[in-house]
């Protein structure tokens, strides 16, 4: 076990007050480093939080269905309460949850309002990880910075009023939209917000329905997007691309030490980002918050084999980020603030996890479709090259790996979008069987959120909602069809 403080001081021991991060290193059965870390707090002299006051905390369990009877339930409701008040302070007490919420709060210099989502314990503590991390690795305390967006001019469209005609739109699609939109939350009873736009002249954007505390839908409103934070991930990793930091064919050995050199159990980040590094699960072990996270996978490497299957999953998005986050020497929530959300123009965008987990508004999905238009550019910033942003399109799983046995394309954190014209075949390529042009790209969500941006006619397309309610399907598709009619110039 070693020890590192707050400042990644390494000690024999944990010899002073505050917040200390030990790494526990041993050797897994296939002979790989296993390292653990966990957090600990060591209490100020007479700092003993299980001596407040029990009046200073109220916490009741109510009746709940169980094999209770609820009237014995009630009779001995003090008692449960009682109980539940203890086992909570000791739960903070006890507990390395408990010992995080403290190391994260030590220290943390007042703000005058609430934190963001990097500015919390959770993410303070994690970036202690980080430290201790890099310090185990030889690493400098400073990481590697990415290449800044470049100015343009003219500048790539950005989202901004306009005209139907500026938009390449019909006058009536605005209203055909509303009352669609409208009639879709009434009859779903659920509440989503809607963004339509086209050359970066936004045609709709409004929020539909009432959330479940009887409000009204709000623009502002985030619902989780699940798996499109894929391509967030994606459009983030663009950037160390860009900045020659990484390279998409690289091993991921090239950025994480523990990793052995020219081993074919050794995925690429190409792997990683199009399901076939042979990896499997959502968030397993942490994710991407977990800062050891490429070691629980390094310790079961003898059972990954690259390129042999295709299997959806998101650990290859969160290993990406492991190596993101070491690069840059930030950990994740700071890492996604200042290198996505930042230069974007992005609110306090939460990422829990690097595959799904993000939660957008659909104002933010649709400064991310825009993007996608503008071939990796927004408004008067050009984030990554022409060449890049190509290098993460679609293309054919089988070109590269013919064992994975998976005939369709992918691309990095992307997938091409063909939506059929009614009566057309449900898996046709062919333009004139598609509503829009067969260069849609984007991603699926589990909450039937959207993200749509087509390359030719500049069309996006977005929706954050929570869940796609009844007929889901019906709905969506008298929306893509009105879309469709409302185009002009014969571009689709």
């Amino acid at each position: 076990m070693r020890w590192f403080d707050a400042a990644a001081n390494e000690a024999v021991k944990p010899d002073k007050p505050g917040p200390w991060v030990a790494v526990v290193e041993s050797k897994a059965p296939n002979g790989t480093v296993a390292r653990r870390s966990m957090t600990f707090y060591v209490r100020p002299p007479m700092f003993l939080l299980f001596l407040f006051p029990a009046t200073n905390l109220t916490f009741s369990i109510p009746p709940f269905p169980s094999p209770i009877v609820e009237a014995v339930w009630r009779e001995h409701q003090s008692e449960i309460d009682r109980d539940a008040h203890d086992l909570l302070f000791r739960a903070f007490n006890d507990s390395e949850a408990g010992a995080r919420l403290l190391a994260g709060l030590g220290g943390a210099p007042a703000l005058g309002r609430p934190p963001k989502t990097f500015e919390t314990a959770a993410a303070r503590v994690e970036e202690m990880h980080l430290s201790a991390k890099r310090k185990l690795h030889g690493l400098p305390a400073e990481g590697k910075t990415l290449k800044p967006p470049q100015a343009i001019s003219p500048p790539a469209p950005a989202l901004h009023e306009g005209t139907a005609a500026e938009a390449g739109v019909a006058p009536e699609l605005v209203d055909k939209l509303r009352a669609l939109c409208r009639e879709w939350a009434e009859d779903s009873k659920q509440p989503f917000t809607t963004l339509v736009a086209r050359r970066g002249v936004v045609v709709l954007h409004e929020a539909f329905g009432r959330r479940p505390d009887g409000r009204p839908a709000a623009l502002d409103d985030r619902n989780e997007v699940f798996s499109i934070t894929k391509t967030a991930t994606a459009i983030l990793f663009s950037r160390f691309l860009e900045s020659g930091l990484v390279r998409l064919d690289d091993p991921i050995s090239t950025v994480l030490p523990d990793y052995p050199k020219d081993d074919p159990h050794v995925p690429t980040f190409r792997q990683c980002f199009t399901h076939t590094a042979g990896l499997a699960g959502h968030g397993d072990f942490g994710g991407m918050r977990n800062v050891f996270l490429d070691n629980v996978v390094l310790n079961g490497l003898d059972a990954v084999f690259p390129g042999d299957t295709y299997a959806y999953s998101g650990m290859g998005f969160d290993l990406s980020a492991s190596a993101m986050e070491l690069i840059t020497g930030k950990a994740s929530a700071r890492l996604y603030h200042d290198e996505l959300c930042e230069p974007f123009g992005l609110g306090d965008v939460p990422f829990d996890g690097a595959a799904a987990g993000g939660h957008f508004t659909a104002f933010e999905l649709g400064v991310l479709a825009q993007w996608l238009a503008n071939g990796g550019a927004y408004g008067d910033r050009r984030h990554v090259s022409p060449e890049v942003f190509a290098s993460m399109l679609p293309e054919p799983v089988l070109k590269r790996w013919p064992k994975a046995g998976y005939n369709d394309d992918e691309g990095i954190g992307m997938h091409w979008l063909r939506i059929p014209k009614p009566g057309a075949p449900a898996n046709s390529k062919k333009p004139e069987d598609l509503l829009f042009g067969p260069r849609m790209v984007g991603h699926g969500s589990l909450s039937q959120c959207m993200l749509m941006a087509d390359l030719d006619s500049g069309l996006i397309i977005t929706q954050s909602r929570s869940t796609g309610g009844p007929k889901f399907a019906e709905w969506s598709a008298k929306f893509y069809k009105t879309i469709a009619e409302g185009l002009r110039d014969g571009v689709k």
